[in-house]
């Protein structure tokens, strides 16, 4: 009873604020980069992208990815339990290995499962996160036919700014940041180490700690070039009290151990003002420890699982203007993946070269983008994979139709071709082709309606068929379905965004899992100068799991949970201080008992109350 005391007492201190004082307006204009892999306005997209920014992520006081993925149209989150087990994403109903990862340019998914592990991704260095639905393969090759999820760290610039924050809440649960940022007008620098560790809500085994760190250099050497440098470390330790759903009992020892390193170097340089390049080499290592010692009286044996996954690319591209109404990119990169478990010792390369030719007509109204991606892969040889798009904008109405195609393919993950006993090295890729078509609607600036539609159908799709449970090129499935969106700014600091997704499939080869035929959510965010609540609702429908612990294809409900976050910026002044603000947030706020995946209960209501300190010259 006493932490329900505290929440409502934090809330209620939180409210005590000046409700005439005037929002805060964002005043840098917004530019996007996945869609094209340049810069270009949101007005000019022809695909579906999303960007969830850093301003988003403190709306919701979100210490991971994982949190504001949720709310992202057309995406369906699921993590297996409590803070720290595995968690996917899967982007308008596709496979999670069909989604690419991005970390400042630079692949993460997993050599051997294809897929990332959205558990230990903090926000702390996170500047924002463009989110595209479908239509990446031309750009991205083999992992993005689903989509592609990329995320840019904070960059130094100005005055040097200190931030540290604390906060803890119930489960045992706190969290420590601190980052250092700054530039002048030839280096920008930052820097940013997290700390975060809970106990869990199982009575044992529950446990979990992931420390981060991620620093970033950009030098200016001269008025046209620029040199950067970028590295992230994390280290997470977790308990899987749930490691032994498969015969329905708790597993008081099974834990896992990940060690990540990212490292890359990027070139750039403009050698006119129509003609630029990047020149790109990065490394992307992993080093994964799972253990489980036997129970006394158990069946089971003493296990120790090692996986080093390793992804080295170098990528170079260059942008030729020829006007303002024309842009061509040309780019190619070579990936070499190693795959190193106790059974997979295995590395492929591929080589891909992409072109891309983005035009406009009619005074900015008519856009056109169009390319074709050729991927040299040493073991399934050459592909292709086109795209085309269009979007028409009719300022007067502030309307916006836009229209795509796009194919694909996915080459086979390390573990469906070589895993011992179920792998099968004769497979082929899978293929994909799709459509997208929707319409935007600006009502005077405050009022913004869309409604797209998409269709897309994947052949040749693996799966692990009995009676021997090998890989197989056996699947296909059709998935089509409509994304609704909203985002209305009602003035005076109150505005709500909507998402509603709609998904039918159709399989060869059995029920599309863990993606339900209804997925909305609702958020509401009020602002003023010194104050502001975010109220967030997911609603997830009911969707097709397999049952724990007996293999059979079960009915998952439906669930909502709501989160609620708030902050509060104190009104002292302080020398050398030019924030200082208390902040706290109440995740699943009902107490709801619901599983994203069958037999891993959610965690239930999670409460952390903070303070946060921004250092600097004002």
């Amino acid at each position: 009873m006493k932490k329900y005391f505290l929440i409502g007492g934090f809330l209620l201190f939180l409210s005590r604020v000046c409700w005439a004082q005037n929002p805060t307006e964002q005043t840098l204009p917004q530019v996007v980069v996945t869609a094209t892999r340049t810069e270009i306005s949101p007005e000019q997209l022809t695909t579906s992208l999303t960007v969830i920014t850093a301003e988003d992520m403190r709306e919701r006081q979100a210490e991971t990815v994982l949190e504001v993925l949720r709310s992202a149209p057309g995406l369906d989150v699921v993590q297996t339990g409590s803070r720290g087990n595995s968690a996917s994403v899967f982007i308008r109903g596709s496979e999670s290995d069909h989604v690419l990862v991005l970390i400042d340019g630079v692949e993460v998914n997993s050599t051997t499962t294809g897929s990332f592990d959205f558990a230990h991704l903090t926000t702390e260095s996170i500047e924002r996160i463009e989110i595209l639905r479908g239509s990446g393969g031309t750009l991205y090759g083999s992992e993005a036919i689903g989509g592609v999820i990329q995320i840019f760290t904070k960059a130094g610039r100005g005055k040097p700014e200190i931030t540290l924050s604390a906060e803890g809440g119930n489960g045992h649960t706190h969290r420590q940041v601190f980052a250092l940022r700054g530039g002048t007008e030839k280096l920008g620098y930052s820097f940013s180490a997290s700390r975060l560790e809970t106990e869990g809500f199982h009575r044992f085994n529950d446990d979990y700690q992931n420390l981060a760190a991620s620093s970033r250099l950009d030098l200016r050497l001269t008025d046209s070039s620029l040199l950067r440098g970028i590295f992230h470390f994390r280290k997470t330790d977790v308990g899987l009290f749930n490691s032994n759903n498969f015969i329905g009992v708790p597993d008081p020892n099974a834990r896992e151990n990940v060690t990540d390193y990212l490292a890359k170097l990027d070139w750039e340089q403009r050698l006119s003002p129509a003609w630029d390049y990047r020149l790109t080499g990065s490394l992307f290592k992993q080093h994964d420890k799972f253990s489980d010692d036997p129970e006394p009286g158990s069946f089971d044996v003493r296990r120790r699982n090692r996986f080093r996954p390793r992804i080295l690319t170098g990528e170079f591209q260059t942008n030729y203007r020829w006007q303002e109404w024309s842009t061509t990119t040309f780019g190619f990169e070579y990936k070499s993946r190693q795959a190193r478990t106790d059974t997979i010792r295995e590395r492929q390369g591929d080589l891909a070269y992409y072109l891309q030719q983005q035009l406009s007509f009619f005074g900015d109204r008519l856009f056109l983008v169009g390319g074709v991606r050729l991927d040299d892969h040493q073991v399934f040889g050459t592909e292709w994979s086109p795209s085309t798009s269009v979007v028409y904008l009719i300022p007067e109405s502030g309307t916006k139709f836009k229209l795509g195609y796009a194919e694909g393919f996915k080459a086979p993950t390390m573990n469906e071709l070589f895993f011992s006993g179920f792998g099968n090295p004769n497979l082929g890729p899978e293929t994909s082709w799709e459509v997208n078509a929707g319409v935007e609607q600006n009502f005077f600036e405050r009022f913004i309606l869309g409604v797209t539609y998409f269709h897309r159908e994947v052949k040749d799709l693996i799966e692990f068929a009995p009676p021997t449970f090998q890989a197989r090129n056996l699947g296909k499935v059709r998935l089509e379905g409509i994304e609704l969106f909203g985002n209305f700014s009602f003035g005076e600091g109150l505005s709500v965004r909507t998402g509603y997704t709609f998904l039918e499939s159709q399989t060869s080869t059995g029920a599309l899992l863990r993606r339900p035929r209804h997925r909305g959510n609702v958020q509401l965010n009020y602002e003023q100068k010194t104050f502001r609540i975010n109220l967030n609702t997911n609603i997830v429908g009911k969707r097709d799991d397999i049952g724990v612990p007996s293999g059979a294809t079960v009915k998952q409900p439906g669930y909502v949970q709501l989160d609620l976050a708030s902050s509060y910026a104190l009104p002292w002044q302080l020398s050398g201080v030019k924030e200082l603000s208390l902040f706290g947030k109440v995740e699943n706020l009902l107490n709801k008992k619901y599983e994203e995946a069958d037999g891993f209960r959610a965690r239930p209501l999670n409460f952390l109350i903070g303070i946060r300190a921004v250092l600097g010259n004002r």
